[in-house]
């Protein structure tokens, strides 16, 4: 889902570049469409459950005159082959993934990406068009993320902090022992706790209800739809979260948030894009070297997880900074 929101400005910034009318369709897993059926700028969205042959014959018929490959892995090469054949070709534009930079700063700590964020890669394929942030900037954009129309209900009385539990790898999966802290320290605040997360993270939703009890605490994990747990971390206002799908659409919908890292870094360029500025980043305390761990997250190099040298204390603290 993440990887989706962070293509969000690439469409903006194609209305900005290309002359005319401009008509931009969307690819995606049907599972990650949430965040673009209805996005401003996207005329249809085109979704697949496992591979592109499930829609390339109806993409030849529609005929395309450009396109943009944000993924840039197999499956998105077999469409670009797909539509360049009959009459009409297509012209592709490929993102630079620096996939070997990454490499080389997780496994010998050279930084040759020097900051750059992901989605200014994205924006960077659209080069041939001209540079896509001083476009979107002569049109008063600031190129940050952006979701289709989310329903927000403001808190009322007291403060609304947001939990999302879930990560795809335990490198970046905040411990449910730091979790039950953390709830605890929100409620002993007298803030209303919001869990979210998806079926994966339904029992631990549960786990932790079950061990407080309060009618402060409100369950969603595993409960809500996509569009639903959007609303209800753009009602928050305050969003605890680690390198995930939920940190970048927090980013979007511009709440505070406590990110928490883990075996992943922001120096791999996929840190929340434009945050709310109050924004607070917290990384694993010692050692400083050796980090990032993995790519993904999907393994660390040391005794004890990064991801637990991110004390819930820590959090807490950055969560009461925030409200100060």
């Amino acid at each position: 889902m993440g990887d989706v929101i962070l293509t969000s400005p690439v469409v903006r910034a194609l209305h900005a570049l290309l002359e005319g009318e401009v008509e931009v369709h969307f690819l995606t897993k049907s599972a990650f469409a949430a965040a673009v059926q209805g996005l401003s700028g996207v005329k249809r969205v085109w979704t697949i459950d496992r591979t592109t042959a499930e829609v390339e014959e109806e993409m030849q018929a529609q005929g395309f005159h450009y396109v943009v490959d944000l993924h840039a892995n197999a499956r998105s090469a077999f469409l670009k082959r797909g539509l360049r054949k009959g009459e009409g070709r297509t012209f592709d534009l490929t993102v630079d993934k620096r996939s070997l930079d990454k490499i080389w700063l997780v496994r010998t700590g050279w930084d040759r990406l020097a900051g750059q964020h992901v989605v200014e890669r994205y924006l960077d394929t659209l080069r041939p068009f001209g540079s896509a942030l001083a476009a979107l900037e002569s049109r008063g954009d600031d190129g940050r993320l952006s979701l289709p129309h989310v329903e927000v209900t403001p808190s009322k009385s007291r403060k609304k902090v947001a939990l999302a539990l879930g990560a795809a790898h335990t490198g970046k999966s905040i411990p449910e022992a730091h979790w039950e802290t953390i709830v605890a320290g929100v409620l002993e605040a007298g803030h209303v706790v919001h869990l979210v997360g998806g079926p994966e993270e339904a029992e631990m939703g549960q786990r932790l209800s079950a061990k407080h009890q309060s009618a402060a605490l409100v369950n969603g994990a595993g409960e809500l739809s996509w569009p639903e747990t959007f609303s209800a971390m753009a009602s928050a206002d305050v969003l605890i979260v680690g390198d995930t799908g939920a940190m970048h659409a927090g980013a979007a919908l511009q709440v505070p948030m406590v990110v928490v890292w883990g075996c992943t870094s922001p120096a791999l360029g996929m840190g929340p894009w434009r945050a709310h500025p109050d924004t607070v980043q917290l990384e694993p305390e010692q050692p400083e070297r050796s980090r990032p761990c993995s790519r993904l997250g999907d393994r660390c190099r040391h005794r004890t997880p990064c991801i637990h040298r991110v004390s819930p204390q820590r959090i807490l603290g950055a969560v009461g900074d925030i409200f100060s």
